[in-house]
């Protein structure tokens, strides 16, 4: 596979930069990134150092399973903060619109922005990445938004030989939306462990989040109910009978477009149940995630 990487811009004080697109990825490349918890990281340089971290360019590229935003610099890297967000103008506070759903919002401190148009809008169109914005540079702060088409997965790369901060956010799932029965799951936990049950509205959808206590996955089946066809029954099953254990309360009310509310069942031979209302009969995916160990069940809208 190939990673075209987009050259957005590029700007030196003492002479231009020739970026070729086009770079090689690794045969390996990473993984989509899951996490969605603000990443913060510390300057290579001291403060107030006399060749402060200073922006030079910012270039995007799609990879296999996340696109990739890369924020180069002259001098070392800034401390940094990501996280989901607003975008505001920096030094007014004013709200900066972004294109997509959700903003990632990358504030550098101990940064510059000298010779370097933070008025300019990007538009890379990628699946996730949709655009760019810069909330301004103040008093040693540079902020910039990438407006998202959904709230995924990110993940915060410092690389150096050129210093370069790297923000990766995930594509969004394509496994296809379905009213058949699903079944999979290792199979290979002792327990049925369900420490918490999540959820969140995207775009076109509904999830839900199964939090598992385990290493590995029980078997899961997962489908709608005969007796209420509006219903879904996330089936758990362990290796052994242990009895199963729920954290968190229950019934957990969500009350979104689709996804109703969810209520869980423990039995004496291992398995446990989680049922799913929802507000009408419509497809619905299952994704397996592990580090940590999860069950997603997508309800499209």
């Amino acid at each position: 596979m190939r990673t075209k990487l987009r050259t957005l811009l590029a700007i030196v004080v003492v002479a231009p930069v020739l970026i070729v697109p086009g770079t090689a990825a690794a045969a390996g490349d990473l993984p989509a990134p899951t996490s969605v918890t603000p990443v913060t990281g510390t300057a290579t340089v001291p403060p107030y150092d006399p060749n402060p971290p200073t922006v030079i360019g910012v270039r995007t590229g799609r990879h296999e399973q996340y696109d990739r935003t890369v924020f180069d610099f002259s001098g070392g890297t800034p401390g940094y903060r990501v996280a989901y967000g607003s975008l505001v103008g920096q030094g007014t506070g004013t709200p900066i619109p972004l294109d997509g759903a959700a903003t990632l919002l990358v504030v550098f401190d101990g940064a510059y922005a000298y010779n370097f148009d933070l008025t300019r809008v990007y538009n890379p169109r990628l699946p996730t990445l949709r655009q760019i914005k810069s909330g301004g540079a103040f008093e040693g702060r540079v902020s910039f938004g990438l407006g998202l088409a959904d709230r995924v997965g990110f993940r915060v790369l410092r690389l150096t030989n050129p210093p370069r901060i790297a923000v990766d956010v995930a594509h969004q799932p394509t496994q296809p939306f379905s009213t058949e029965r699903f079944q999979g799951g290792a199979g290979t936990a002792a327990q049925v462990r369900i420490d918490a049950v999540r959820s969140g509205e995207h775009p076109g959808y509904d999830r839900v989040v199964f939090d598992l206590g385990t290493p590995t996955t029980p078997l899961l089946s997962v489908a709608y109910t005969v007796p209420t066809p509006t219903t879904i029954h996330v089936g758990f099953t362990a290796a052994t009978t242990q009895r199963g254990v729920v954290g968190g309360p229950n019934p957990v009310p969500i009350g979104l477009t689709q996804a109703r509310s969810v209520s869980l069942a423990v039995y004496d031979n291992g398995t446990v149940s989680a049922f799913i209302t929802t507000n009408h009969r419509t497809g619905f995916r299952v994704m397996l995630l592990s580090n940590p160990t999860r069950v997603v069940v997508d309800i499209a809208h």
